[in-house]
């Protein structure tokens, strides 16, 4: 994330000294959708994923609540709101074992490649578990891939092999963070933000089977990046405070203050991230209309059904992304289930947002 410099040391100045930010409304016109089984669907995920995540058997308890409180299961019956109670647990252990994968390559760099040829391997069955590293994320996804070849079809398994190796791709690739552009930048996040193959799961809930020149048309590319573009901007904003005590600057906010000549302060980058956001929902939509329109056209019903439940990424994912735990810390008084907007502090263990000042009692107009 190059610039030039003479302003680099004025911009990392000014990240360092970063204590808070203004938090605007992210508006999102889309309906948010939960599975009607969401509440047993997370249980029953969440008990399957204790026995894959760090749990010290001392704090066991307090352990298990904080991870609960990440509501991974949460995230599939928002984005994936369709199908029987199995294809929901299906899709909720998914977004526990891709954020399992998720940590393990950031906390095990050296092992990084390891990992992911292990994790593609078992998924293609090219490989059985007693022919990889025990580590838990492989356990898990040795048990979760028999479950997804029996809930999709042939064809739709190998669809979602495909999407497997493009993110694993992506998270293989040796990028330098230095030359990112915002527009390469887009392109990498598209792929390496691992929800993506969970478009395969709309389509296992559906029982649709769709047809290449569907899902390769330039107004579908079209619309599926202006979606994910949308949903990765929602996560570098909500991860900003995190990625700056780590110091980590591979962000959309690092990005702008770096790159771009008009954002002079981080609050001005994050609100132009949340400008970039309303306009992929208005790209997504645009690209939409024309897609449904022309399915209906040709008579095309299950292409249709599918562009009807796709939608549900972007609300689910933002919605989300104000109740995890992974970004707001365990039992926080702030979180209420809606989004919010005001003064974020940052704090290392919990998110304070307050909200604007509004002093609607009469006592308080006198």
């Amino acid at each position: 994330m190059a610039a030039p410099s003479i302003y680099r040391p004025q911009i990392l100045e000014q990240l360092l000294a970063c204590k808070s930010i203004y938090l605007p409304q992210i508006r999102c016109s889309l309906p948010l959708q939960c599975h009607p089984d969401y509440a047993s669907v997370s249980k029953q995920a969440n008990d399957w994923a204790f026995r894959f995540l760090k749990i010290n058997a001392t704090n066991a308890a307090a352990d298990k609540k904080y991870f609960t409180q990440w509501r991974m299961p949460l995230y599939g019956t928002f984005v994936v709101p369709w199908g029987d109670s199995r294809h929901a647990l299906a899709a909720a252990k998914y977004t526990w074992l891709i954020t399992i994968l998720d940590d393990a390559v950031d906390e095990e760099p050296s092992q990084r490649d390891e990992i992911l040829e292990a994790y593609m391997s078992l998924a293609s069955g090219q490989r059985s578990i007693a022919q990889v590293p025990n580590k838990p994320v492989l356990v898990a996804q040795a048990e979760l891939i028999p479950d997804l070849q029996k809930l999709m079809s042939p064809l739709l398994f190998q669809r979602l092999l495909v999407s497997y190796r493009k993110f694993v791709g992506c998270y293989s690739a040796k990028v330098d963070e230095e030359e990112f552009t915002k527009e390469s930048y887009a392109v990498h996040r598209r792929e390496d933000y691992v929800v993506k193959p969970m478009l395969n799961f709309t389509q296992m809930c559906l029982g649709v089977e769709l047809r290449d020149k569907d899902l390769e048309s330039e107004e579908y590319l079209r619309a599926i990046d202006a979606m994910f573009d949308h949903m990765w901007l929602v996560n570098d904003i909500f991860s900003f405070p995190k990625e700056l005590r780590k110091k980590t600057f591979k962000n959309i906010i690092f990005l702008l203050l770096f790159t771009d000549h008009t954002v002079r302060s981080v609050q001005q980058a994050v609100d132009k991230a949340n400008a970039m956001i309303q306009e992929k929902e208005q790209e997504f939509m645009y690209y939409h209309e024309i897609l449904t329109r022309k399915a209906m056209e040709s008579g095309n019903h299950d292409f249709l059904a599918y562009l009807r439940a796709i939608p549900a990424f972007i609300p689910g994912n933002l919605r989300w992304h104000y109740l995890a735990a992974r970004y707001h810390g365990v039992d926080n008084p702030f979180v209420t289930g809606e989004p919010s907007s005001g003064t974020w502090l940052f704090h290392d263990t919990q998110t304070i947002i307050l909200p604007e000042y509004k002093p609607t009692h009469p006592h308080l107009q006198v």
